[in-house]
C-alpha cells in the first residue's frame, strides 16, 4: 500500500462540507475566536477572556519578553569558526523588520501570538530579486493554512491583502501539533475548562467583594411591623450606599452579617491553585509569576536555567529554523544560520557573571575579549588569547615554557651533580 501525503491532506479531506448538526472544525474555531468556547463552568473562553486572567497574562508576558530580550543574530560558518554576518541582507531584515516595529516589538508580538494562540504569522514582502525586505505580522485569527495539490498555502481573511499566500512568503511559527501538522493548537482552547473555572472564580469572587459586606439581617426580640421594617431597611441602606454617616437601631434590634467573606468561600485558595495550573500549562516556573504558594524561590541562576530548558529553548529553535528556511536563499543556507544568544541569561547578578567568566578564562575555553564582549565592553590587544591555569599564561606559549623548565632543571643537574658539592663542570 502506497502512502500519499497529498491524498491524506487533500482539500477534500481537510474541508468537508459542514452542517449545523456536524459543523466543520474551521467553523467551530471561527465561532470560538469570536464568542469563546463554552465550558461547563458557564464561562466563554477565548484568547481575550483568557488574557483577563492575571496568571495567563503574566505567563505570556514572561515568555514574550524573555525571548525578545535575547539577541538574535545571523552567523556565518567559516574555516576559522563562526562570525556575525552584520552586512547580510537577512540580518538587516531581522534588525528592521518593518517601518512600524523594532526588532524587539516584532519578536515580542510573534512569541505572544505563538504562546497564546498556538500560531504566529508574518508576511514576507520580497523585492524583484526574491529577497525579503519587510516582515509584516498578521494576527493568527485571520490566517488559515491549507494544503492544495501538495503545496501549503495560507488563506488570509483581511481586506486589501492577497487571499491566498504561498508558504514561501509566510513565516509560520507553530505550537503543539497533534491532529493537524499544518497548524498549532492554542493552549487556551486545549485548556478551556481549566481557564473557565478560573474565570468563574474571578466573577464569583468579584460578586462577593461587591455584595458580600452589604447583606445584613436585622433581628428583634419583638415583632416588627412591615412599615417599621421598611423604615429600618431604608435607614441602613442609606448608611451603606448613601450619604448618611450613621443610623439608630431601635432597642432590641440586632444586626447580623449574612454573606461569607472571600476567605470563607475559599476563593483565594482556588485562585492560587489555578495560577499554579496556568504556570504548568505555559511551562513557566511558578515563582516567575508569583504563583508558588510556599513562597520558596530558587536561586536566580537555577530559575533562569529551568526557564531556559523548559520554555525558551523550544521557542528559540522554532523561530531560528523557520527564519533560516524562509529568509535565506538556498545557497546561503549552506553557511548561514540564525541563532539566539542565551548568554544574557547569565546577567542575573554580578557575582554569578564574574564566577562564570573566571571559570571560563581559567579553564582555557573563554578568552578575556569574549568575556568583555558579553559585558558590551571593548576588547584589547592580546585579549583574544586563551589562558590556562599554569600562571595564566597564553596557551600558545606553554610548550616553550615547559621546555625552558626542563632545560633549566637539566642544566642545574649537570652543573652540580656530586653529593660532596664539588662541581664536575670544569668550564663553570
Amino acid at each position: 500500500m502506497q502512502f500519499s501525503l497529498k491524498r491524506l491532506f487533500s482539500p477534500s479531506r481537510l474541508e468537508k462540507r459542514s452542517t449545523l448538526s456536524a459543523p466543520a472544525e474551521w467553523l467551530i474555531n471561527s465561532l470560538t475566536n469570536v464568542f469563546g468556547a463554552q465550558t461547563s463552568s458557564g464561562q466563554a473562553v477565548n484568547t481575550r477572556t483568557a488574557l483577563s486572567i492575571a496568571s495567563v497574562h503574566a505567563c505570556v508576558r514572561v515568555i514574550s519578553d524573555g525571548l525578545a530580550t535575547l539577541d538574535l543574530k545571523l552567523y556565518e560558518e567559516t574555516d576559522n569558526g563562526k562570525r556575525v554576518a552584520r552586512a547580510h541582507y537577512a540580518s538587516a531584515l531581522v534588525n528592521e523588520p518593518n517601518p512600524y516595529q523594532t526588532k524587539f516589538d516584532f519578536l515580542k508580538y510573534q512569541v505572544a501570538q505563538l504562546a497564546l494562540r498556538g500560531n504566529a504569522y508574518a508576511f514576507i514582502n520580497r523585492d524583484v530579486r526574491f529577497i525579503g525586505v519587510e516582515l509584516h505580522p498578521i494576527s493568527a485569527e485571520f490566517v488559515k493554512p491549507v494544503l492544495s495539490d501538495g503545496q501549503v498555502f495560507y488563506k488570509v481573511s483581511l481586506p486589501n491583502f492577497p487571499n491566498l499566500v504561498p508558504a514561501v512568503d509566510m513565516l509560520h511559527f507553530k505550537g503543539l501539533c497533534f491532529d493537524n501538522p499544518l497548524e498549532g493548537k492554542s493552549p487556551v482552547q486545549i485548556h478551556a475548562e481549566t481557564l473557565g473555572v478560573d474565570l468563574a472564580a474571578i466573577r464569583a469572587s468579584g460578586d462577593v467583594y461587591k455584595n458580600g459586606t452589604l447583606k445584613f439581617l436585622l433581628k428583634s426580640e419583638h415583632q416588627i411591623k412591615p412599615e417599621q421594617a421598611q423604615g429600618l431597611k431604608l435607614s441602613l441602606d442609606d448608611v451603606i450606599n448613601g450619604s448618611a454617616r450613621s443610623t439608630v437601631l431601635p432597642a432590641g434590634v440586632a444586626m447580623e452579617k449574612l454573606s461569607m467573606s472571600p476567605e470563607e468561600a475559599q476563593f483565594l485558595e482556588e485562585r492560587q491553585f489555578s495560577a499554579e495550573e496556568v504556570a504548568r500549562i505555559f511551562g513557566v516556573p511558578a515563582s516567575m509569576i508569583g504563583a508558588n504558594k510556599d513562597g520558596v524561590k530558587s536561586s536566580v541562576e537555577q530559575e533562569y536555567q529551568d526557564f531556559y530548558s523548559r520554555t525558551l529553548m523550544a521557542y528559540a529553535i522554532n523561530i531560528e529554523q523557520e527564519m533560516r528556511r524562509k529568509l535565506l536563499t538556498e545557497s546561503d543556507k549552506v553557511n548561514y544560520y540564525f541563532k539566539f544568544n542565551f548568554n544574557s541569561l547569565l546577567r542575573a547578578t554580578a557575582n554569578d557573571r564574574a564566577d562564570f567568566y573566571n571559570k571560563g578564562i581559567r579553564g582555557g575555553w573563554l578568552s578575556r575579549n569574549e568575556a568583555r564582549q558579553f559585558e558590551d565592553a571593548n576588547g584589547f590587544e592580546g585579549g583574544e588569547s586563551y589562558l590556562i591555569e599554569a600562571n595564566l599564561m597564553p596557551s600558545e606559549q606553554i610548550n616553550a615554557y615547559m621546555q625552558a623548565k626542563i632545560d633549566q632543571l637539566t642544566s642545574a643537574a649537570f652543573k652540580n651533580n656530586n653529593p660532596d658539592g664539588n662541581n664536575n663542570n670544569t668550564q663553570a
